[in-house]
């Protein structure tokens, strides 16, 4: 039979000992989970275009859109344009009256620190509307790019903003690629020799 002071002394210890014990499923590495220590930035940022409105060569359809590098180092991007039936959309903007275009979707842009790419195009006149573009995606090709973006669609002078990411500054950084493994050095066949035949 257990005396009163050992009993004072065993139970604690058992308690203090059973809080320690977790179950196993219970404690998860970031790596079993699928998470990687850090979480890196998206590698693109994609926003919606009102275009579903009255389009014709009397009702013109203007899209516009600037991309600004917010960073401090050059930016590598590339602007995606898709049509209604996802169909990627590559035609260069145009420029008059001010109104300028800078970048051509599709194809890499290379943005100064603080320099802003444009886009504008005009479906009804320039183009056709059946060609009109309902989704745009700004993608990172290399490295890390900090940027602010914003637009706007016009028919016959009533303007509606295209508005990106809430209009406010958003981080894209592209995968890093995974270091290339020298190959190993051909070993000779077995039995060949290695000496260098006397002159």
């Amino acid at each position: 039979m257990m005396t009163n002071p050992i009993k004072k002394m065993i139970l604690p210890t058992i308690a203090l000992s059973l809080m320690f014990i977790v179950p196993a499923g219970a404690v998860e590495s970031p790596a079993a989970a699928g998470l990687s220590r850090e979480q890196t930035a998206p590698q693109a940022m994609a926003f919606q275009i009102p275009a579903n409105s009255y389009c014709s060569a009397e009702e013109s359809h203007d899209f516009s859109l600037q991309v600004a590098n917010a960073g401090e180092a050059e930016a590598d991007i590339t602007l995606y344009l898709y049509n209604q039936d996802g169909t990627e959309f590559t035609s260069e903007g145009s420029s008059y009256r001010d109104i300028g275009s800078t970048i051509v979707p599709s194809k890499p842009a290379a943005l100064k620190a603080h320099a802003t790419g444009l886009y504008h195009i005009n479906f009804g006149n320039h183009k056709t509307c059946a060609e009109r573009v309902y989704l745009g995606k700004v993608v990172v090709n290399s490295g890390e790019a900090s940027l602010l973006a914003q637009g706007w669609v016009s028919i016959n002078g009533q303007k509606e903003a295209i508005t990106v990411n809430e209009n406010k500054r958003f981080e894209l950084a592209a995968p890093s690629k995974p270091p290339v493994e020298e190959p190993a050095a051909a070993s000779a066949p077995a039995g060949a020799s290695t000496a260098v035949p006397a002159p």
